[in-house]
């Protein structure tokens, strides 16, 4: 309950409801395990008690910097937290880079 993923109460010891119990559960349990379906199945049942219990609403985000090389394509930085990209899968170097690799 004290971890980032509770934004609204980010220092509790213990969750103050059964559903910020829930989400911590799951939040264990996807971080346990190797199976790409199970881990959905817990971030979807995350996102439906967000959803659900809506205990925060974003109405601003700081301003992010993100650099690109312009060696690379496809990148498409998030603001969120940890600022990575979220499409590392669908990245690409330019081949005079790749060549040399």
């Amino acid at each position: 309950s004290s971890a980032e993923n509770h934004q609204w109460s980010p220092g509790e010891k213990k969750p103050a409801t059964a559903w910020e119990a829930e989400i911590d559960r799951l939040m264990r349990a996807q971080a346990s395990t190797l199976d790409d379906h199970r881990r959905k199945q817990y971030f979807d049942r995350v996102q439906e008690i967000a959803w659900e219990q809506e205990p925060f609403i974003y109405l601003v985000t700081k301003n992010a910097l993100s650099a690109i090389s312009t060696s690379l394509s496809n990148a498409q930085p998030v603001v969120l937290r940890p600022q990575v990209f979220w499409n590392v899968d669908e990245l690409k170097l330019a081949p005079e880079v790749a060549a040399t690799r």
